[in-house]
């Protein structure tokens, strides 16, 4: 049931219209002030409302002073000014502010059914496509084309279906933080704010305050009352990077929120309720920091709830391609540069390279050839850690390549030698291949084959 929210000091025409939309099937909620609607707003205990009607004359804050003060909160819902005494300026500031509609006194019962259903039909819809996008771009953002990757995006969408706290797992830079945005943006809380601490970037002293806030004098430089983490991330999510990081005597207090729900601030005797989804993320091998004694057990099966593994990238060669290409095109846009071409010399050393840093290491590579790098790019632009093997392996590759490595480089070899005979015509070159032309374009894109540029 959609809910209203009637801003009207007038009490025979608040009455008149709550009586209205309740008879339309809306639950409403009428108050006579500014200052009564912006508590119910502020209020985590109370659902916020789907549609606000508003009057501008009100008694203390008029209605332009609330639109203000919630659109700098963030916390203005769909919003139709009903009134008969604002004056044009005090109209086209408030459209300026994101309004939805203005109505001008008396209205109608017709004029207020059709303005109600209307906006609320046109902002549901404007939410429907927000989180298709949301959920179309959280998708695309763990880009790959390796059965680990189509995996991991099939795990995701599961996953996220769900409330319950989820840990990911995978070695620094293979882009965990990705995972528990697109948990995030694909599940149910895609609406509400996705909050992110990193536990091992804020000294002991200061994260216990982050995440549950403070009270005025609890500590030095205490002057107001300040809510944590956990509570902006209300009806939200709350990921936890480098969870393993946590100070022991912190993770009690954190146990106890997962537990109940509730936080209690720096300071205070004042429980709050929270209702928050937590998503933890580590490099560390927890099991391993339980037998240590430096994280608790019970922690760690409350945070394990659901476990996903981020593969690192040296066990998906076949995704290298792919992601330098991407992050190569993205560098050179945001940095105004033209795209830039890759020797085939030169992939072939970039998808050799064991990669310790993961996709963050890639993805800084890309952004240094596209600020620094000349086109074509070659093998000698690439730092000299890609650019030679390993020197403890005494010069053999740094790993021994598995099958699947070996199929990936075969494969390239086999289709580069098909596009060379047919002079790189593709579509001889699919008919030779026995596939979809289709199909040889995306494996041209995956192994980073490139047509020649005519001399």
């Amino acid at each position: 049931m959609k809910m209203v929210l009637v801003v009207e000091d007038n009490p025979t025409t608040r009455s008149s219209m709550q009586l209205q939309l309740e008879s339309d099937g809306y639950q409403v909620m009428a108050v006579a002030s500014a200052e009564q609607a912006s508590e119910l707003l502020e209020s985590q205990s109370t659902d916020t409302p789907d549609l606000v009607l508003l009057d501008i004359r009100l008694p203390g804050m008029s209605g332009i002073e609330f639109v203000r003060l919630m659109v700098e909160r963030d916390l203005l819902p769909p919003t139709v000014v009903v009134s008969g005494e604002a004056t044009v300026a005090e109209a086209l500031e408030a459209v300026h502010h994101g309004v939805c509609d203005f109505v001008e006194k008396p209205v109608s019962s017709d004029r207020l059914r059709h303005t109600v259903r209307s906006v609320l039909e046109r902002t549901a819809l404007e939410r429907q496509v927000s989180r298709l996008r949301r959920q179309l771009h959280a998708a695309q953002n763990i880009l790959g084309v390796s059965p680990q990757v189509e995996a991991l995006r099939d795990l995701v969408a599961k996953v996220a279906a769900t409330e319950a706290t989820v840990l990911v797992r995978g070695n620094s830079g293979t882009g965990k933080e990705l995972v528990a945005s697109a948990l995030h943006n694909l599940g149910p809380r895609h609406d509400g704010p996705l909050v992110t601490v990193n536990c091992a970037a804020l000294p002991a002293s200061l994260i216990e305050a982050e995440l549950f806030g403070h009270v005025r004098g609890a500590f030095t430089d205490a002057r107001t009352d300040r809510s944590g983490l956990f509570e902006e991330a209300h009806r939200g999510t709350l990921f936890l990077d480098e969870v393993g990081e946590m100070e022991p005597a912190l993770q009690a207090r954190f146990l106890r929120v997962l537990e109940d729900g509730k936080v209690r601030r720096v300071g205070s005797t004042l429980d709050r309720t929270v209702d928050v989804r937590v998503i933890a993320a580590t490099h560390l091998d927890l099991e391993v920091a339980v037998q240590e004694g430096v994280f608790r057990q019970d922690l760690f099966y409350r945070l394990a709830q659901l476990v996903i593994e981020v593969p690192p990238l040296r066990d998906r060669p076949e995704d290298i391609p792919v992601l330098f290409r991407h992050f190569l095109d993205e560098a050179c846009e945001r940095h105004r540069r033209p795209q830039v071409e890759v020797k085939r010399a030169t992939m072939r050393v970039i998808e050799s390279h064991n990669w310790p840093g993961n996709v963050r290491e890639l993805k800084n590579l890309c952004e240094r050839l596209a600020v620094l790098g000349d086109n074509p790019i070659g093998i000698d632009q690439l730092p000299s850690s890609i650019q030679k093997p390993d020197a403890s392996t005494n010069g053999s590759p740094a790993t021994v390549l598995t099958l699947r490595e070996v199929r990936h480089r075969a494969e390239r070899i086999h289709i580069l030698q098909v596009l060379k005979d047919t002079k790189w015509n593709v579509a001889a070159a699919a008919r030779q291949l026995a596939i979809h032309r289709t199909h040889l374009h995306q494996k041209m894109a995956e192994f980073g084959i490139e047509r020649p540029t005519p001399e």
